[in-house]
């Protein structure tokens, strides 16, 4: 497949007909970790403030809709915020996701270099995403975010091995890590809707949200304070 050389995200071709889904997954931790419980409760509190309204609940899902203008046109949205470890259909969910939304979310924090999420055992995932991407009926356009402290250097990787060129791009963190908070990606959904480009999307995230984490591992030449917390990558 031809590799196309571009320097944002087609943000112009999530709302071409006339919606926007978007699938939010914290966790699932493993079994004896309770981080993506509590980043599900507080997050249940953030898409109200982007405009958003409850419209669904079941154990472990919350729905978001709203209505927004996008250059003219008016756009449905619709956010579904997971549980992953409380909800009772997750590989259903996530096959599904992986096929036909528009915006695919996993926040994680797994170990370095192991995993795409906290589950002890990932092969519903990584099995979902290649039948997802090779689905005859797939979404003609996806926006994948993956959220996990320094994941650019940890992940990238190991995503491509399940994603192709066209019609799909990821974001991922540089050095941004607080386990407990999923801003960014409702700044992302706010900044979407305004209508912003890459550029002041980068910004906004940065603003509110971008403060460096350091690890003791971290090599001491990476203890500087001008870290990006957001990065773009075609497959």
């Amino acid at each position: 497949m031809t590799k196309t050389a571009r320097t944002a995200p087609r943000y112009d071709m999530m709302f071409s007909d006339g919606k926007f889904n978007a699938t939010l997954l914290i966790g699932p931790d493993p079994f004896g970790a309770f981080y993506d419980y509590s980043v599900f409760q507080w997050a249940r509190l953030k898409p109200r403030k982007t405009g958003f309204e409850l419209t669904g609940h079941k154990v472990g899902l919350d729905i978001f809709e709203t209505v927004f203008n996008y250059n003219g046109d008016s756009i449905r949205a619709r956010i579904r915020l997971v549980h992953g470890r409380s909800y009772g259909g997750l590989q259903e969910l996530w096959r599904e996701s992986l096929a036909y939304e528009d915006l695919v979310y996993l926040k994680s924090h797994a170990g370095y270099g192991k995993h795409l999420s906290l589950s002890d055992d990932v092969s519903c995932f990584t099995d979902a995403m290649k039948e997802g991407f090779s689905h005859p009926d797939r979404n003609p356009y996806q926006l994948y975010y993956l959220d996990c402290c320094k994941s650019e250097m940890y992940y990238r990787d190991v995503f491509r091995e399940y994603v192709g060129y066209e019609g799909v791009d990821l974001i991922l963190h540089q050095w941004f890590c607080n386990y407990i908070i999923i801003g960014p990606v409702v700044v992302l959904l706010r900044e979407l809707m305004a209508g912003s480009d890459f550029e002041t999307i980068v910004a906004e995230m940065n603003d509110e949200y971008g403060v460096p984490h350091v690890d003791a591992e971290d090599d001491p030449a990476d203890f500087k304070q001008d870290r990006k917390m957001v990065t773009y990558c075609v497959g």
